[in-house]
């Protein structure tokens, strides 16, 4: 039998009917990962962030916005999202380089520049500027 959700979501510091409340290490989650995780929630809840008590800790106060939201599964999937968003943040900074690489490579072959403009004389004035 599996225990109830307040047993296993031991980490929730506060659960009610209303709101949930927990909190986010930002030496783990960046501050930047935990806002994008909130924006991603507000179509279905409040937030409300705090600086905790201890240095590098925020309080995160979920609300949900309909009455009959299961504010144990939200904070759960709040949580995978963090997890979630770490990883991409990480996967990002490791293959920066190479995508760099291939757009800069996207771009050299496209030749986009207009070669008549760029190469041009101020005095020729080419686009006909001064007309």
């Amino acid at each position: 039998m599996m225990a109830d959700t307040s047993e296993r979501m031991a980490w929730l510091k506060h659960v009610s009917e209303k709101s949930a409340t927990f909190e986010v290490d930002t030496q783990i989650y960046s501050l930047e990962a935990l806002f994008r995780v909130c924006y991603a929630y507000t179509d279905r809840c409040y937030l409300f962030l705090a600086p905790a008590t201890q240095e590098a800790v925020v309080t995160v106060r979920i609300t949900g916005k309909k009455h009959d939201l299961d504010l144990d599964l939200i904070a759960g999937e709040f949580s995978n999202a963090l997890i979630d968003e770490r990883v991409r943040r990480d996967i990002a900074t490791e293959t920066m380089t190479i995508r760099e690489l291939i757009v800069a490579q996207a771009f050299a072959e496209a030749d986009i520049i207009d070669r008549a403009c760029s190469e041009g004389s101020y005095v020729d004035d080419p686009k006909g500027i001064t007309t």
